[in-house]
């Protein structure tokens, strides 16, 4: 054994709440959120434990977390009704998040009743906003074809004082109520940091609304519309608009930036320079551990048709396989001219931290690069299981590229 205790070997990631790689995941993100009073370790655990106890199936899984989310539901409400807001808010906030929970493995094929967790979901985050004290508006970008993106502005001030503002985006699986957490908008909010997060093609919360509005390439379309509504804004600082893009948003943020100059300063965590090989490399990385097939896992089969197929607009696998080959960024790093964080976590997987470091290698722009670590409980997906400390390092590189 090292005599330095900081000398460790890289971990896994898990939790080992579950045997299945993916739902062991699922607990660790649900859990991660606790830093912004949106779980509780022992609702957490007691939860997963009741799912094994009953088998640990997928119709168990939505089933125990929509009975937590709605517990906390009923129990926010009765806070509410004595006038203690700060309880009314942190049960709301942990009633989306279990009913989110619910909701990611919820059969999309069942359509009303999928909806119907979805926005129950939501109605919860919305009311816990209200019991913010930091000014919080829903909003509606104008997009195309009458359709508008769901989304939400939180603001760094009470007063129209412009701001340097954050747009967040989320990956094809997330929700963007759930990018709130996920992109610590706390930690910008504390730093006089304005966030704008939506709901794009592809993300949860348009395709509950218009199912047709899957995954496009050309992310420089919707994403040219929320700048557009972010500039309308009078408490929006038009030369200090950063955008920061997340798991799958490593891909969408990036192309954006490439094609929109008012893009001031970007983040990718992590860039996705060729999405094919990655889905690819990865499972050939799996395969060379010894871990079972993901078809073989009730989780993978679920996040296949819920993510891989619904979010592209995919009618199989082999289709989605097709489209997946159209996500590149490769000849367009040379074109993303603004100040460039780039993040990759070491428990990404080698493909991931490969095409990260390429991204970077490729960029002609101010640049800088920083990798998530087992030392610091980083390591996971985004820096999920520490994401105080990542969005530390992100919104404190966002405020010494701007300044306050």
């Amino acid at each position: 054994m090292s005599s330095n205790p900081l000398q460790l070997e890289a971990s896994d990631g898990r939790l080992h709440l579950a045997a299945s790689e993916l739902v062991d995941l699922q607990y660790l993100r649900t859990l991660a959120y606790e830093l912004y009073g949106a779980a509780s370790v022992g609702e957490v655990l007691r939860v997963a434990h009741d799912i094994a106890r009953k088998g640990g199936t997928r119709d168990v899984y939505i089933e125990t977390w929509a009975e937590q989310g709605r517990h906390n539901a009923r129990r926010a409400q009765e806070a509410l009704a004595l006038g203690q807001h700060q309880t009314a808010r942190a049960h709301f906030l942990r009633a989306y998040n279990y009913l989110r929970a619910a909701e990611f493995f919820f059969d999309r094929h069942d359509r009303a009743n999928f909806d119907a967790i979805y926005f129950e979901s939501v109605v919860a985050f919305d009311q816990a906003i209200v019991l913010f004290e930091t000014p919080v508006e829903k909003i509606a970008i104008p997009f195309e074809d009458g359709v508008s993106m769901p989304g939400y502005f939180f603001k760094a001030g009470k007063d129209d004082q412009p701001r340097a503002t954050v747009i967040l985006s989320g990956g094809g699986d997330g929700h963007g109520e759930e990018t709130y957490f996920l992109g610590g908008v706390p930690e910008a909010l504390a730093r006089g940091l304005n966030v704008l997060l939506f709901h794009g093609p592809g993300q949860r919360g348009l395709l509950h609304r218009h199912p047709d509005q899957v995954m496009r390439v050309d992310a420089e379309v919707p994403f040219g519309a929320v700048v557009e509504y972010a500039l309308s804004r009078r408490d929006v600082d038009h030369r200090r608009l950063a955008l920061y893009g997340m798991s799958f948003g490593g891909y969408l943020a990036p192309r954006a930036a490439a094609h929109d100059a008012r893009i001031k300063a970007l983040i990718a965590n992590a860039p996705i320079c060729n999405f094919y090989d990655l889905l690819s490399k990865q499972a050939q990385e799996a395969e060379a551990r010894g871990e079972q097939a993901p078809v073989s896992d009730w989780a993978w089969e679920a996040m296949i048709d819920n993510y891989m197929l619904w979010n592209n607009g995919a009618s199989s696998f082999p289709d989605f396989v097709a489209k997946a080959r159209a996500y590149t960024l490769e000849g367009l790093e040379q074109k993303i001219t603004c100040p460039t964080l780039v993040l990759s976590a070491e428990g990404e997987g080698a493909e991931a931290r490969a095409q990260a470091q390429q991204f970077y290698e490729a960029l002609q722009c101010p640049k800088s690069f920083h990798a998530l670590s087992s030392v610091d409980g980083a390591d996971s997906h985004c820096g999920l299981n520490n994401i105080a400390l990542t969005s530390a390092l992100v919104y404190d590189w966002v405020t010494g590229i701007f300044g306050r």
